[in-house]
């Protein structure tokens, strides 16, 4: 379960920038991770949790759901970029995954 939420935070808070003809970009097609807070949590600047999520990009898409090592490999990548370890790293982005996308109705997550 906690491989699955983390895959479903990685997928939604990794930006998606569209480009315009001009080469402008645009407002990211998804919901950008909370940058901020993330690197409050980590006790990093904002810019090097930004500019890593921006770097790495999302994981690696598959028919399926991302396997475990795809996603070890991803969060390894973020962890790197952002100099922290990938252990403290997974947990902060489980603290600040978005609710699944039947779920988006802004009410607070049960933790079941």
């Amino acid at each position: 379960m906690l491989r699955r939420s983390f895959a479903l935070l990685l997928l939604a808070a990794t930006p998606a920038l569209a480009q315009t003809s001009n080469g402008e970009q645009n407002r990211p097609s998804r919901r950008e991770p909370p940058y901020d807070r993330i690197a409050q949590d980590l006790g990093i600047p904002v810019d090097r949790v930004r500019d890593a999520f921006r770097k790495v990009g999302p994981p690696t898409k598959t028919d399926g759901p991302p396997t475990d090592a795809q996603l070890q490999a991803h969060a390894q990548a973020l962890a790197s970029a952002m100099n922290v370890s990938p252990d403290k790293l997974m947990v902060v982005l489980e603290k600040y995954r978005p609710a699944p996308p039947s779920d988006r109705s802004g009410a607070p997550r049960s933790k079941s």
